[in-house]
C-alpha cells in the first residue's frame, strides 16, 4: 500500500509548467506530455490509467517528472549489450504492446491505429532482435545500430506495408547460424531505403533481406558481406533509383521471384517479377555452383546506374529438372532490356552466361561489357556453353556499346547466341565479339558488320577493326578467336572500361 501512495503522490503533485510525465515499466518507459494527460484514474488501487492507456500498479517501476519534450508517434529503442531500452510517446502508447526481454523487443500496434509511427533503433548488443507488427506502415531509422540476433531476424517486420526505411551513420545487422527464419533483415511487405548511412548485414542462416512485395532502394549505402542464401531475395519487383549496394552471396546475388503465382495471381501485380535498374552503383559477385549474380523471374530493365555482376561458381546438373543449370552474371526469366548505364557482367566458370534470358535482349544504349571464360560443361550426353549474350528468343542490338568476349578454345561458346527460332540482329551501334564460334547475323540487320577468323587473342591484348578499338579483360584468352565487329556511322567510342 506504500507504493501505491508513492506513485499516487507523484501524480498528483505533478508541478505547473512541467513538460513531461515519465511512467516506467521494466525496460519501457511511456513519456506523456503533461498538457495532455487530463484525469488520470485509479482503478481499486491497481491501475492508473493515462490517456487510455491502464498500468497495473504492480508493473510501474517509477514515476519521473521532467522537462524532457515529446515527439508525437515516435518509440525509441536503445540496445546496450544484454539489454535494451524503450521509449513511447504517450499519444500512441495505449495502441501499443510491447514486450522486451533481455534485448529482444517486440511492438505490436492495435489494429485501429491508422497512422505512422516512426521507430528509431539505436545502440549496439550482441544477442538481441526488433520485431514490429501491425496493420498500417511505419518509419523505421536505424541510427548508429549494430545488432546480432540469436534467434531469428534481426530486424523484423510484419505488417505487410509500404514501410520506409533511413540510414543514419554505420548500421550492422547479423542472425546466427542454423535458424529456421528467412532472412537477418525480413519485410512482410514493400519497403523503401533512403539516407545518406550505411548498413551492413551478414546473413548466416539464408538470406541476408529478404521481402514479401516489391523493394525501393533510393539512397544509402548496403553492404552485403555475407549470405549463406541470397543476399537479396526478394518478391515481385526490385526497383534501384540510386544508392550503392555491394553483396557477396553463395547463393544468388539478388534473385526477385514471381509474387503469387502459385495462386494464380501472377498478374494482380505490376511489373511481377521485374528488375529495374534507373541508378546508382550496383556491384555483386556469387560464388555458388549455378548462381546468379542478379535474376528475375521475369523482365530485367537497365536504364542507368554503373553494375557489375560476376559469378564464379560451375555449371552442375539439375536432378529435379534433369537438365544442367549454369551460372549466370544477369538471368531474366523473361526479356533483357538496356537502353542506358554500364554494365559489366562476367562470369569464370564452366558453362556460365553473361547475359542469358528467357525472351529477347535488346540494347538500344549504355555500355555493356560481357565477359565468359570457363570452359564447357559436359554431363553424359548434356552440355552448358559459356555463352556471351544468349536468348532463347531474338538478339537486337540497335544502339550503345557493346563488347563480347565469350568462353575457352574448346568451350563451342558464341559471343550472341539467339534462340532456336529467334535471330541475331544489328541496327546501330558498336559492337565487338570474340568467342569460338562465329555468331550468325540475320539479313533483315540495318548495319553491316564484319568478321575475323582464327585470331590469336591474347589477356589485355587491344583489338583495333574497322575503328572498333577495345581492350580484352587481362584472364581472356583464345588462339584462334571468331571475331565480329560492327559500328555505326554517328557512334563514337572512347576506349575499353577500367577494371
Amino acid at each position: 500500500m506504500k507504493y501505491f501512495y508513492t506513485i499516487l503522490l507523484a501524480v498528483l503533485t505533478l508541478p505547473v509548467g512541467a513538460q513531461t510525465l515519465n511512467v516506467k515499466t521494466g525496460q519501457v518507459t511511456y513519456r506523456f506530455n503533461s498538457d495532455t494527460t487530463g484525469d488520470m484514474p485509479f482503478t481499486d488501487g491497481t491501475t492508473l490509467t493515462i490517456v487510455g492507456k491502464t498500468f497495473p500498479i504492480a508493473d510501474i517501476t517509477n514515476i519521473v517528472v521532467n522537462e524532457t519534450a515529446v515527439t508525437n508517434s515516435n518509440v525509441s529503442v536503445s540496445y546496450e549489450g544484454a539489454t535494451a531500452s524503450v521509449v513511447v510517446s504517450g499519444d500512441i502508447a495505449k495502441y501499443l504492446t510491447v514486450t522486451v526481454s533481455g534485448a529482444d523487443v517486440s511492438v505490436v500496434q492495435d489494429p485501429s491505429l491508422q497512422s505512422e509511427v516512426t521507430y528509431t533503433l539505436s545502440g549496439s548488443s550482441s544477442n538481441g532482435s526488433f520485431t514490429t507488427n501491425g496493420d498500417f506502415k511505419i518509419n523505421l531509422i536505424m541510427r548508429a545500430l549494430t545488432l546480432t540476433s540469436s534467434n531469428g531476424p534481426a530486424v523484423n517486420v510484419l505488417n505487410g506495408k509500404a514501410n520506409h526505411v533511413v540510414l543514419v551513420g554505420d548500421n550492422s545487422l547479423s542472425d546466427a547460424a542454423g535458424g529456421i527464419h528467412s532472412a537477418t533483415l525480413y519485410f512482410d511487405g514493400h519497403p523503401t531505403i533512403s539516407g545518406a548511412g550505411t548498413l551492413t548485414l551478414r546473413g548466416l542462416t539464408k538470406h541476408a533481406l529478404a521481402t514479401d512485395e516489391h523493394f525501393l532502394l533510393s539512397g544509402g549505402t548496403i553492404n552485403v558481406a555475407q549470405a549463406v542464401g541470397d543476399g537479396f531475395h526478394i518478391n515481385e519487383r526490385f526497383q534501384m533509383d540510386g544508392g550503392t549496394v555491394n553483396i557477396t552471396a553463395a547463393g544468388d546475388g539478388i534473385d526477385v521471384e514471381f509474387r503469387g503465382v502459385n495462386k494464380g495471381t501472377k498478374d494482380l501485380y505490376p511489373k511481377n517479377g521485374f528488375i529495374e535498374l534507373n541508378g546508382g552503383t550496383l556491384t555483386v559477385a556469387t560464388n555458388g555452383i549455378a548462381t546468379k549474380a542478379i535474376k528475375a523471374d521475369s523482365t530485367i530493365v537497365i536504364v542507368g546506374g554503373n553494375i557489375t555482376a560476376t559469378t564464379s561458381g560451375n555449371s552442375t546438373y539439375d536432378s529435379l529438372k534433369k537438365d544442367t543449370s549454369s551460372p549466370s552474371a544477369v538471368k531474366a526469366g523473361g526479356a533483357f532490356t538496356m537502353t542506358n548505364g554500364k554494365l559489366i557482367a562476367t562470369s569464370t566458370g564452366s558453362g556460365g552466361k553473361g547475359i542469358n534470358a528467357t525472351d529477347d535482349v535488346t540494347i538500344s544504349g549504355g555500355n555493356a561489357y560481357i565477359t565468359t571464360t570457363g570452359s564447357l560443361y559436359e554431363y553424359g550426353s548434356l552440355d552448358s556453353k559459356p555463352q556471351g549474350i544468349k536468348s532463347d528468343g531474338n538478339i537486337i542490338i540497335s544502339g550503345g556499346q557493346v563488347f563480347v568476349c565469350a568462353g575457352d578454345e574448346d568451350s563451342k561458346a558464341t559471343s550472341f547466341k539467339p534462340g532456336k527460332d529467334g535471330i541475331f540482329v544489328i541496327n546501330a551501334g558498336t559492337l565487338m565479339g570474340v568467342s569460338a564460334k562465329m555468331p550468325t547475323v540475320d539479313s533483315s540487320s540495318k548495319q553491316t558488320s564484319t568478321k575475323y577468323t582464327k585470331v590469336n587473342v591474347v589477356g589485355g591484348q587491344t583489338l583495333s577493326y574497322n575503328d572498333v578499338t577495345y581492350t580484352v579483360p587481362a584472364n581472356y584468352n583464345i588462339s584462334a578467336g571468331n571475331v565480329i565487329v560492327s559500328k555505326g556511322s554517328t557512334t563514337v567510342f572512347s576506349g575499353a572500361p577500367k577494371r
